[in-house]
């Protein structure tokens, strides 16, 4: 019983038809290898090259798009910018205008009759000897230059035009 256990099937053999030529395998010689050759790897493309084209002729008109806005908005910069030199211009002109209005000398004449003022009628001068000059410029040489020179007429009538009283 022991060696029962312990048997094999027999291995049942095929048998080929009568008519059937024999085939021989070729038998290959261990020191022939075969031939061996890299090939590329098959890969997929996510995207067709008509795709690429698409997106980069619109990646293109976005550009140009931007482009343009951008020239838009300097160009109204620009604009504003010209209009604000044109009104400063036109201000300057204006204020060029009132001054000389108010430096002209009938206007001055008409300010100086307001505050009380009339016109010399005769003007005399006198000489004034060399040596009373020097001992004036002596004595008044470490004077305060504001009191040693008094401002001219022309200073003063633009201090009071403008408001500053001296």
């Amino acid at each position: 019983m022991a060696t029962a256990a312990m048997t094999r099937p027999a291995p049942v053999r095929m048998r080929r038809p009568a008519g059937a030529p024999v085939t021989a395998v070729p038998s290959r010689k261990k020191t022939e290898r075969p031939e061996l050759r890299v090939l590329e790897p098959i890969t997929k493309t996510r995207y067709s090259r008509a795709t690429g084209i698409i997106v980069g002729v619109t990646a293109l008109a976005v550009l140009v798009v931007m482009f343009q806005t951008v020239i838009a908005q300097q160009q109204l910069k620009l604009d504003k910018i010209t209009t604000e030199v044109r009104l400063a211009r036109f201000h300057y002109d204006e204020l060029r205008q009132q001054r000389a209005e108010l430096r002209a000398p009938d206007n001055l004449r008409e300010q100086a009759m307001l505050l009380g003022m009339s016109q010399g009628v005769a003007a005399s001068f006198s000489e004034i000897p060399s040596d009373v000059v020097a001992m004036v410029l002596a004595a008044t040489g470490s004077m305060d230059k504001e009191i040693s020179q008094p401002p001219m007429l022309e200073d003063l009538a633009s201090q009071t035009i403008s408001g500053v009283t001296p």
